[in-house]
């Protein structure tokens, strides 16, 4: 068929569909406003024309099954896309440099401007020839047939086919861009560059790809040495459920002190512990930069634990140094050997968090009740408790309260009474029951298993505000001396649980 019989006859049916179309509907689509879509896919479609002496043809189809005639568009733009790339033969892969996809990433976005843009002529040589919607049952497909000149098409051929293979440019450029880096005194990006480059240079074909790599990690080792972390302050002391009263500060310097060079935008792994609602410590880490004058500073959440701590800070690398452990094996000592030094700079920083429940005034009345379930007039459990918190410096004292007089009242009975003859004397009251649960003979000794259940009430409010309940095993001579052990080791127990949770 000639082009000239191709055109009439082809106008002949779009001409028919719109007068059938306008039969069927008084208006098209809302998506489709302004378009003509044809009731089948156009001839062209099913048999492309062939190469002429001028141009090389292509087609492309897209569909947006909802109609949307922008999306069918993008669709066959990007179909359209994939015959001429398949034709130029280049594949983006993890060793296409960053060269080469910007350039294959430009020359598509001429191509879709062209697509899309009537009278557009973004690539010298490429035209549209015909761009036809099909509608059938609200799905819309959208045909293309672009005509490309064919000197025109075997330069740009040349010119990406071209930038494709220069795969030294993925060496050399990071390479000096990491001589500029440390020669600026930036040497945490430098040692990056240097990384990127080693990385290119193991899975390249250039010449003499191992002496690129191995020169390229000397030289992130050299960066990497350069890098020292200075602390700027240590050993903090602060109190649980407040914010410690100041943050953790470390310097990046190019030098062995703090008035050396800062290095800025370095990225450190701060790592440090929690608690959580159950109790458990778990690690935490974030990632942090140092700023124009590289310091970091480290505000640590609020400490909800009590006792001694730490913040570790270490130089952050991941993410460069992930593709380097996929190299070859011959390449791994020398990845160790840059890893390891990585991985010695870093610094620790020490702190205390102490329980400010010791700096209020707290009062103690534990009942105990021996095996018969009766009162013993000794204090025991409480003396025990109170020597334990005394040595932790705790203000704590006894009430001067018959803990006899708890017997069979309930925990609100208690905190009432507590309330009114001591809320003006003390702020917090310790109060619970110890109990012998039994004895047993072993070898001439005496055990005994005794238990407790103790609780802390703030006196203002009525809350209670921990519960510790502890079982222990004791042995004596006989049954006094072992219950006598027992109330004893019930008290420290008790006063480690007060130490370590109570805020």
């Amino acid at each position: 068929m000639t082009k000239c019989t191709f055109t009439a006859v082809f106008g002949i049916v779009i001409c028919l569909f719109i007068v059938l179309a306008g039969c069927v509907s008084s208006s098209p689509s809302k998506e489709n406003a302004g378009k003509t879509a044809a009731k089948s896919a156009p001839d062209w479609f099913f048999n492309p024309p062939k190469d002429d002496a001028k141009n090389k043809y292509f087609i492309g189809s897209g569909s947006s099954e909802t109609g949307d005639i922008s999306a069918a568009e993008d669709n066959a733009i990007r179909d359209l896309m994939d015959q001429i790339i398949m034709y130029i033969g280049v594949q983006v892969t993890s060793d296409t440099t960053s060269t080469a996809v910007a350039s294959l990433d430009d020359f598509e976005s001429d191509i879709r401007q062209t697509v899309k843009v009537k009278g557009s002529a973004r690539v010298t040589g490429f035209e549209i020839k015909e761009k036809l919607p099909h509608e059938k049952d609200g799905k819309l497909t959208m045909y293309i047939l672009a005509a490309y000149n064919k000197i025109e098409l075997e330069k740009e051929r040349e010119r990406i086919r071209k930038i494709f293979e220069e795969q030294y440019e993925a060496i050399s450029g990071p390479e000096a861009e990491g001589e500029r880096l440390a020669g600026s005194g930036k040497y945490y990006e430098a040692a990056i560059k240097f990384m990127e480059a080693a990385g290119a240079a193991a899975s390249s074909k250039v010449e003499n790809a191992e002496i690129k790599f191995e020169r390229n990690i000397n030289k992130a080792k050299s960066a990497v040495e350069k890098i020292n972390l200075i602390k700027l302050n240590d050993n903090i002391t602060g109190l649980a459920g407040q914010s410690l009263p100041e943050p953790f500060m470390l310097k990046v310097t190019s030098g062995a002190s703090e008035d050396s060079p800062g290095i800025p935008d370095v990225v450190l792994d701060v790592g440090y512990t929690e608690i959580n609602n159950a109790g458990k410590t778990r690690y935490k880490s974030q990632k942090m930069k140092t700023d124009e004058n590289g310091i970091c500073s480290f505000e640590h959440p609020i400490p909800d634990f009590v006792g001694a701590a730490d913040v570790k800070m270490s130089l952050d690398f991941d993410s460069y140094m992930e593709p380097l452990w996929d190299t070859p094996s011959e390449f791994s000592e020398m990845v160790d050997g840059l890893d390891s030094l990585i991985i010695s700079k870093k610094a620790t920083f020490a702190f205390a968090v102490e329980s400010n429940a010791k700096n209020i005034d707290t009062g103690i009345v534990i009942l105990d009740i021996d095996v018969d379930a009766e009162a013993v007039k000794k204090t025991e459990t409480a003396s025990s408790l109170l020597g334990t918190l005394t040595d932790e410096r705790f203000k704590i004292r006894l009430l001067n309260l018959n803990p006899g007089d708890l017997k069979d009242k309930s925990d609100y009975d208690i905190i009432a009474i507590l309330s009114n003859k001591y809320a003006s004397q003390v702020k917090r009251a310790v109060f619970g029951t110890a109990r012998v649960l039994s004895f047993s003979e072993k070898s001439g000794k005496t055990f005994a298993k005794c238990s407790a259940t103790i609780q802390v009430v703030d006196l203002e409010s009525g809350e209670i505000l921990l519960t510790v309940v502890k079982t222990v095993n004791a042995m004596g001579s006989d049954e006094k001396t072992a219950q006598s052990d027992g109330f004893r080791r019930l008290g420290e127990e008790i006063g480690k649980e007060i130490k370590n949770k109570l805020r």
